[in-house]
């Protein structure tokens, strides 16, 4: 039989070249389609792993702003406690926590890093009244944005973890310690006013980080990230003069795609009045990304389906008109004795010798089938990609200007993130990469093709008898 196809391709070189051309041009569409889908897919998991994990439980000032009624104040008594946080961090879906008070204080051991706009004299009056320092007390701050997404890189020391617990332990900022001739090892002192009662505390320094990465350097004093002192959450409740009191409570999820349900879990829960505090799930960029490069998924799919039916059926329709051809052949060989399947066979492996050389050579050249096509998809989606990126997180009104600094960083690293993903050749692209999954898939595939377009014309043909097809005007 192999001897038979060997010698039938040869004879009609014409069909064989047309059919090579065609499976090739479909095995390379189909090894895009498939590329395009596995890309997708593990660009999903890169964001899913970097991206909106995290729900913030805070004071919602805004939804009390609009329930309450014209001229009547807000109240300044509304605060969220450890024992509201307390009752959803073992909830199913939170691998970890961080417990978060945002105050200031000014000190007399140690000076604020200046920048240009504490030197204007504009606002004179102001100057003199603004604090010095922002005191960022945390659980830990193993899980802190700027530091994870690497806007902040520790260089001497450590961080602090729950193991700081009820210590006055503290990280500074390397130019606020090289001003101050500070390293790991030195004690200085922090003062607030609580209730018109000064309160003094002091701290030692455990780590020094050195921001890589901000937009708010240059807004002055205690606005200035560099100005910014991490300490234990203890510290911050001394400052505050609240042992039960924090600013927001995070809640780190295993997957960002369960934070909407987190939210409905808690909202069952718990006793938290959700009218006045709220749980802001930090997973918006995830899904607007996520559905970006869903849709583009689909696309793959869809277009893969595509490819096999559009190809069966031109597969099919050249086959049908081959074997219609070959009428007298095909007669004369059932006539002669041989078997329908060894007719069906023969003509299998034609187009089976013929697929596995087109085959071959998509590996090659649907590597670039699968880059054009990864372009080109870029290029339509990016746009909205970055669109959708910054309209993502914002900070909460109830959050300080710390607070908001350390969330604008971490959504333009976001930004950046997609940005440089999505983004074209000058800029980390979709891995459009064949892998060893998309081989065995389009070999799958192929196969298909290959056997339904046999077997739909063969079964028309050979359904007849010897005598009926011998009866037909060959041609």
């Amino acid at each position: 039989m192999i001897k038979n196809a060997l010698l039938s391709l040869k004879k009609n070189i014409g069909k064989t070249i047309l059919l090579f051309v065609i499976i090739v041009v479909i095995t390379n569409l189909v090894i895009a389609g498939l590329s395009i889908q596995s890309a997708t897919k593990k660009s999903m998991d890169q964001i899913r792993s970097s991206l909106g994990n995290d729900v913030t439980l805070s004071v919602d000032f805004r939804n009390m702003m609009k329930n309450r009624k014209p001229s009547e104040a807000v109240s300044n008594e509304t605060s969220l406690t450890t024992t509201m946080a307390d009752s959803l961090k073992d909830l199913k879906y939170v691998k970890n926590y961080n417990y978060q008070i945002s105050t200031s204080a000014n000190s007399n051991s140690i000076s604020a890093v200046e920048t240009a706009s504490d030197n204007s004299n504009n606002q004179p009056e102001q100057a003199s009244n603004q604090v010095d320092f922002t005191i960022s007390a945390n659980t830990t701050m193993k899980y802190l944005d700027s530091f994870t997404n690497n806007n902040y890189k520790l260089t001497k020391g450590r961080l602090l973890t729950t193991k700081d617990q009820n210590t006055n332990n503290c990280v500074i900022e390397t130019n606020l310690a090289s001003d101050n001739d500070l390293s790991v090892g030195d004690t200085f002192t922090i003062t607030t006013t609580v209730n018109d009662e000064t309160i003094t505390q002091e701290l030692t320094i455990v780590g020094i980080y050195e921001i890589q990465s901000t937009n708010e350097i240059g807004s002055a004093h205690f606005n200035n990230p560099v100005n910014t002192i991490y300490t234990d959450l203890s510290i911050g409740q001394t400052l505050t003069g609240s042992s039960e009191n924090i600013t927001s409570a995070i809640y780190y999820l295993d997957d960002p795609e369960n934070a909407e349900a987190f939210v409905e879990l808690a909202k069952k829960k718990s006793d938290i009045d959700f009218d006045t505090f709220s749980l802001d799930a930090n997973n918006r960029l995830y899904q607007q990304n996520a559905s970006s490069l869903e849709s583009m998924q689909s696309f793959a799919k869809m277009f893969v389906w595509i490819v096999v039916i559009a190809g069966s059926a031109i597969l099919c329709l050249i086959l049908a008109l081959t074997i219609r051809n070959r009428y007298y052949e095909i007669g004369v060989l059932l006539s002669l004795g041989q078997s329908k399947v060894k007719i069906i066979a023969q003509q299998l492996i034609e187009v089976g010798l013929i697929a596995v050389v087109a085959f071959v050579i998509s590996l090659g050249t649907g590597q670039l089938t699968s880059h054009y096509m990864g372009n080109m998809l870029e290029s339509s989606s990016s746009s909205n990609v970055m669109q959708m990126g910054q309209k993502g997180d914002q900070p909460n009104d109830n959050q300080n200007q710390s607070d908001s600094n350390q969330q604008k960083n971490n959504t333009q690293t976001k930004e950046n993130f997609l940005g440089n993903m999505i983004q074209g050749p000058s800029n980390q692209e979709l891995d459009v990469s064949i892998t060893g999954e998309n081989v065995i898939q389009l070999a799958g595939v192929t196969a298909t093709i290959c056997i339904v377009s046999i077997a739909v014309p063969a079964a028309y043909v050979l359904r007849l008898t010897p005598r009926q097809i011998l009866s037909r005007k060959e041609g």
